[in-house]
């Protein structure tokens, strides 16, 4: 009698875990959460460039990759909620290829965009010269650099020459008690 009451709790216990078993894989549907990392967070490319950025900067200022520009933008205040929304919206899903940041208080001093086959397109050009009017409306500038196999560490350098002279004119005019605003995020739109 032992025998056959032990096999019949083994039995209600094993039909349970099963049921528990499937119905935890029925209840995590892939479709729920349907994304894979990519293999980098740049491209080869982009990797290059990087690399070159950072030996050119020699870390006085610091290059970040990807930045979203509703991380270096904020929209004005006084506009109307609609009018905000609106503005937020046209900058939310864009990103800039890199942001050189000064490194002591990650100020932006500029954007780099990496230029590539894909800039030649209509609707990207049409991106770009957004991109270029937020920026310059902002008070930042871009620098446009086209994609190439290899890149000279003096070359980036010279290029990078205008943002930097900028950056010191701007910081040696500012008022020792001038302080810079903080980015909007999306609460505040």
């Amino acid at each position: 009698m032992n025998q056959h009451l032990f096999l019949l709790i083994a039995v209600v216990v094993g039909l349970l875990l099963v049921v528990a078993v499937l119905s935890a894989l029925v209840g995590r549907r892939p479709s729920d959460y349907p994304y894979e990392p990519y293999d980098s967070l740049l491209s080869p490319a982009e990797r290059s460039f990087f690399g070159v950025l950072q030996q050119a900067l020699q870390g006085e200022f610091t290059p970040v990759a990807k930045v979203r520009l509703v991380d270096i933008l904020q929209v004005q205040r006084g506009l109307s909620a609609q009018r905000r929304a609106a503005a937020f919206n046209r900058v939310s899903s864009k990103h800039a290829d890199f942001v050189i940041c000064a490194s002591d208080t990650f100020r932006v001093i500029g954007v780099i965009e990496l230029d590539d086959k894909s800039h030649r397109g209509e609707s990207r050009q049409r991106r770009d010269q957004f991109l270029d009017a937020a920026l310059a409306a902002a008070g930042i500038p871009v620098l446009h650099v086209p994609a190439q196999r290899s890149y000279s560490i003096q070359d980036v350098r010279n290029r990078l020459a205008s943002l930097v002279r900028r950056d010191a004119a701007e910081v040696a005019n500012r008022t020792p008690n001038q302080t810079l605003q903080p980015t909007a995020g999306p609460s505040d739109v």
